[in-house]
């Protein structure tokens, strides 16, 4: 196994000080990734986002008075305001999740919660589990580690089939490159592509974890809880809709976390076992075009986002959309009923268009399934 390297750390800032009737300072610090690791060009997956995320100061004096004014970027999204505006939603005809948020972005740090459906009650996560272990993994090791390899535990692949969790189809002893560790956690959800992830970055699963629910705290995500990197039901087990749109806003600072959670299909790296790849598809974005909301007056395109299912967690879906401007909307709803992948679908696109009329105004959105994609041999 290739040694992981130690954590980095934020650039150092630089401070100039200039003397006389105008004092300006300016501390800089460069972040890439969404916990502000270094990066190393060659090694990424995609260019990462350069964003200033710093605290610029400045400072007046005069014979009168002195006033110093200090604006800083949070480590991590705020909370997401709850306002006059915000919409409950009732009807379980309309939006049969149990829970549900729909978010509006704004700039820096901020958003308004737009509407929701018990979206601070516990629940089980199932699969959106994945978004805090690409976190987490990526608050250890940084960004630059993608080309670097792990040799594949066939105790772990064989925990993992076990619990009847999916597996991405690696095999016992093959030396996999972490990028594809990362598609093949992300797209198809592979829990043997986590379990390996999360032994590169900690050692063991149980030590992940463990980084898992510090970042958690650090995140101030209050409802969360975590026993395992894959989503496997547990009571102790657990997060909010609230949190988890959270951790959405949190992986889309980083360009990395978007590429991985808005490919369509990608194919690992050749290796001995498997001398054409593995081919991996997204249980997302088969499931949708990302055009069902064009027709709406501002049109949105669904750009990517995370499944989850598990019999107690019900159909689960955390995904963002933009506009042509760019502005960013994140919906996740949980709890879609056990029975119809769709569903979890076909109640994110009903949310998403509240972003565009009043609640009173929309209909369910019904899917013509034969616009979408074949769906890959699991859900």
């Amino acid at each position: 196994m290739t040694k992981r390297p130690q954590k980095h750390n934020a650039p150092a800032a630089a401070l100039g000080v200039l003397t006389g009737a105008l004092i300006l300072g300016g501390i800089f610090f460069a972040g890439n990734s969404v916990l502000n690791h270094k990066k190393n060009p060659a090694n990424t997956i995609a260019e990462a986002e350069t964003t200033a995320s710093a605290a610029a100061t400045t400072t007046t004096t005069s014979a009168a008075a002195t006033t110093t004014t200090t604006t800083t970027t949070a480590r991590f999204p705020l909370a997401a305001t709850r306002t006059a505006e915000t919409v409950t939603v009732d009807d379980t005809e309309l939006v049969f999740a149990r829970n549900c948020i729909l978010l509006e972005c704004g700039g820096g740090d901020t958003a308004n919660v737009l509407a929701e459906r018990s979206a601070d009650a516990k629940i089980p996560p199932a699969s959106l589990t994945k978004i805090m272990s690409m976190l987490t993994f990526f608050d250890l090791c940084g960004e630059d580690v993608f080309e670097d390899t792990i040799e594949m535990d066939g105790d772990a692949i064989q925990a993992a089939r076990a619990e009847l969790a999916y597996v991405a189809g690696f095999t016992a002893g093959e030396t996999c490159k972490i990028k594809d560790l990362l598609y093949a956690m992300m797209l198809p959800s592979g829990a043997d592509a986590a379990l390996m992830l999360a032994t590169y970055a900690s050692g063991s699963e149980e030590a992940f974890v463990s980084e898992m629910n510090r970042l958690a705290g650090e995140m101030g995500l209050t409802g969360t809880h975590f026993v395992n990197c894959v989503g496997l039901h547990d009571d102790d087990h657990y997060s909010t809709a609230a949190d988890l749109s959270r951790m959405m806003r949190c992986a889309l600072r980083s360009d990395v976390c978007r590429k991985l959670m808005s490919t369509r299909e990608y194919t690992t790296s050749e290796t001995e076992e498997h001398p054409d790849g593995i081919y991996l598809q997204s249980t997302t974005l088969w499931r949708m075009n990302g055009d069902e909301l064009e027709s709406l007056s501002r049109p949105l395109h669904i750009i990517g986002g995370k499944t989850g299912f598990t019999n107690p967690a019900g159909q689960c879906l955390a995904t963002w959309a933009e506009d042509a401007q760019g502005n960013r909307w994140i919906c996740v709803v949980c709890g879609s009923t056990a029975q119809h992948s769709m569903d979890a679908v076909s109640d994110t696109l009903t949310l998403y268009q509240l972003t565009d009329k009043p609640l009173d105004e929309i209909a369910r959105y019904v899917l013509d399934e034969d616009d979408i994609l074949d769906p890959p041999p699991h859900f």
